[in-house]
């Protein structure tokens, strides 16, 4: 039956938007005919390109016929209209895919195929190509399942233009970034023999500050946590380990703890492993899992240099963003941070510590028992300044004092946090090899703080007290102490308006202009200008560069160190942190450019023309 359409409907063709043409629309089973061009617009063997109702098509003319087919090449997107046609076979020029003209079978074995479209000449010597009604969804999905596909493949081959291909692709077809960070935290934690790495905390800190970035820069967030986890996977999976089997009577959680830590302690990794999946398996809370994790953590001294609180943190936010989904996988690495990092107990720089805080440790349910029966106010800017003290031993019996007295634990956490952020200002730049350092307790500052609110215990208290010992050792770092902008201090500069502090901003990133850096943003704080436009500069500043997790955390701290502040000074300190630190790593943009040339093609770019003309 044959309908005619009462108004145009847009068609393109090439660079050029046609909305006078009559569109007339022949349906056929389940196919809607679209009118395209005039057939004798068409020369042997040329391809044009045209969108009809979001699909992309390459129509082709060869051998007096005509051939329809998705436009964009399922290896990297170029536009198949640009390819070229010899003996039935269609070739992509830029890595020289061959398909079927025809079927649009790709002639790779390991190839995906084109999507064809059947064509019609009618008698008014229009050509019409005939698209499915759920051709749009079908596109979207074969977009979306190919995507996932290609990104495997990036992964695998620890390409990061590839990689950002992938990613392009499955944004551009509306995959949610949930979507991309569930692949790519499965396949992190599936493919790698390590713990839980840079590039899965990557991801998840992606999914925490995905609010706070510039939604320009939410594909290259994405691409660094992916491109990191490519360099750390090997494509090999990890050997199958399950849960313990089903029994009539089943172990109590407390037996199941002790054999935990035991495990632990003697460094077996396999058996540490089941029982958390035994415990995920049988459904338990995950206050519980956490509590297990946390405990294990903390019964050494700032294991790993505090990073398997902090990984522990990232991954129970991993796991709650993604509904714990695949949380057999997902939970695995943690017990190689668990039982591989070092325990601080038994390096040198931690002896004169050992015997100041053994005592208070044997004290710790008592102190527990106080803390939950009493309650008692922080001033948290004043307790900063005692956890910057020279000496720790006054130092810890300062907190354990506050936890009798019932201060939440928490808000000892945060003025731990308010302290790093002061260490990491006044860092001095000639201390280039120890910038981890303070990023470390920052993070695990902050780690400390979530894993209190997300299973309180007596046991995670001990992580307090390694935290601000760890704290005192680095005022060592501070010697001479980095400059910190005062307030109200200015750049002798003018500027007309919020965007142009910003932009300037950049500017002294890209010269590490650390300290004017500072000022420009403490004087941006001074007059009183929106947060969120800073946070988004500050985040696209990290994410240009092919940064390393230390600044992702420090980002992440300061933001939400900055969200959760009262007091003006301790906000003003956080964003201070983030800026000195991020400002003052000077590294390549490998991951940029591989992103921007990405997403030109997704465009219709070509990488071939210049744009500098």
């Amino acid at each position: 039956m044959r309908i005619s359409t009462p108004t145009p409907e847009e068609t393109r063709v090439g660079d050029i938007h046609i909305e006078a043409l009559p569109i007339e629309v022949v349906e056929k089973t389940e196919l809607v005919y679209h009118q395209l061009c005039l057939a004798a617009d068409f020369e042997e063997l040329e391809g044009k390109p045209f969108h009809v109702n979001g699909t992309h098509l390459a129509v082709f003319k060869s051998e007096g016929k005509f051939y329809a087919v998705d436009n964009r090449c399922p290896h990297m997107g170029y536009p198949m209209s640009k390819g070229s046609v010899r003996d039935g076979v269609l070739i992509c020029h830029w890595h020289h895919w061959e398909f079927d003209l025809k079927s649009g079978g790709c002639f790779l074995a390991f190839g995906d195929d084109l999507k064809a479209f059947p064509v019609e000449l009618r008698g008014d010597g229009y050509l019409y190509v005939g698209l499915a009604k759920g051709e749009r969804e079908a596109a979207k999905r074969r977009v979306i399942d190919r995507g996932k596909r290609a990104l495997e493949r990036g992964l695998k081959d620890r390409s990061t233009f590839f990689i950002a291909k992938a990613v392009t692709a499955l944004r551009d077809a509306g995959a949610a970034p949930s979507e991309v960070i569930q692949q790519g935290l499965h396949y992190g934690a599936n493919k790698s023999s390590e713990g839980w790495s840079s590039g899965v905390a990557i991801l998840t800190l992606a999914a925490n500050l995905w609010d706070d970035v510039d939604a320009k820069d939410h594909n290259l967030f994405l691409v660094h946590g992916l491109s990191q986890i490519s360099r750390r996977t090997t494509g090999s999976s990890r050997p199958y380990r399950a849960p313990f089997p089903r029994a009539s009577e089943e172990h109590d959680l407390e037996t199941f703890k002790r054999w935990f830590r035991y495990f632990v302690d003697k460094r077996h990794q396999g058996a540490a492993e089941r029982i958390l999946l035994t415990l995920n398996d049988r459904g338990y809370d995950k206050s519980v899992i956490a509590d297990f994790v946390f405990t294990a953590a903390t019964d050494y001294y700032f294991t790993g240099d505090g990073h398997a609180i902090d990984f522990a943190n990232k991954m129970f936010e991993a796991l709650d963003y993604v509904q714990w989904e695949g949380a057999h996988e997902i939970l695995r690495p943690i017990v190689i941070d668990l039982v591989s990092r070092t325990r601080h107990e038994e390096t040198s720089r931690w002896a004169d510590a050992v015997p100041v805080l053994e005592p208070v440790f044997e004290r710790l349910d008592n102190i527990w028992k106080d803390n939950q029966a009493n309650e008692a106010e922080l001033n948290i800017s004043e307790f900063t300044q005692t956890l910057l003290g020279d000496a720790f031993e006054p130092i810890v019996a300062a907190v354990e004092a506050k936890l009798r007295a019932g201060v939440e634990p928490t808000d000892i956490c945060r003025a731990m946090t308010y302290a790093s952020a002061i260490r990491t200002a006044r860092f001095h730049l000639k201390n280039e090899g120890d910038w981890h350092d303070v990023a470390n307790i920052y993070s695990y500052a902050h780690a400390l703080y979530h894993a209190l609110r997300y299973a309180p215990s007596a046991n995670l208290l001990r992580g307090i007290f390694h935290g601000v010992v760890f704290l005192s050792y680095l005022r060592w770092l501070n010697m001479p102490a980095a400059r910190i902008p005062k307030p109200g201090q200015r750049l002798d500069e003018t500027y007309d308006s919020a965007d142009k502090m910003l932009a300037r901003l950049q500017e002294f990133a890209d010269f590490q202009k650390v300290y004017e850096a500072e000022i420009l943003v403490n004087q941006y704080l001074e007059e009183g200008h929106d947060i969120p436009p800073l946070k988004r500069t500050l985040a696209h500043i990290l994410l240009r560069e092919d940064a390393e997790l230390h600044m992702f955390q420090v980002l992440e701290v300061a933001f939400r160190h900055y969200d959760l502040a009262i007091d003006a000074e301790e906000q003003r300190m956080h964003l201070l942190a983030a800026t000195r630190y991020i400002t003052a790593q000077k590294l390549m943009k490998n991951i940029l450019w591989s992103t921007e040339n990405a997403e030109r093609l997704a465009r219709g770019e070509l990488l071939s023309e210049r744009d500098d003309d």
